[in-house]
């Protein structure tokens, strides 16, 4: 934009008739375009620092729900810590049965208290796998 094509200046004297263009001084003209520019730019700024915010809310709530779904995952494993304890636990009740029953029952075989050892191996990995 020319700031010489928005203004014009009349001789002193001359009075403004209805069919002429707007009459105003250069420096006039001048302050007005740099004002609308500035109010542009300062408008422009505004609809920037407006998707700032919703972008830093929008981050919020995703940052939000992300520790959400971190407490969730913590309590989750919790209760698979808990029900692994109780597992151990079991197995110690299970292993000490089954030694307790080894050594009053009297094997007739070898193979026998083999397989007692066996069946308590197993059961012992099967709960250490879970």
């Amino acid at each position: 934009m020319s700031s010489t094509g928005l203004a014009f200046s009349q001789p002193a004297g001359s009075q403004a008739q209805g069919d002429d263009l707007i009459c105003v001084s250069i420096p006039d003209a001048q302050e007005m375009v740099r004002r609308l520019t500035d109010y542009d730019l300062l408008r422009e700024l505004d609809q920037v620092k407006d998707q700032r915010i919703t972008n830093l809310e929008k981050e919020t709530d995703l940052l939000k729900r992300e520790n959400e779904l971190k407490d969730r995952v913590i309590g989750i494993k919790d209760m698979e810590i808990a029900a692994t304890r109780r597992a151990f636990e079991d197995m110690k009740e299970i292993s000490d049965r089954s030694l307790k029953l080894a050594e009053t029952a009297k094997p007739k075989t070898n193979w026998q208290t083999i397989g007692i050892g066996i069946l308590a191996a197993i059961l012992l990995g099967l709960a250490l796998g879970k």
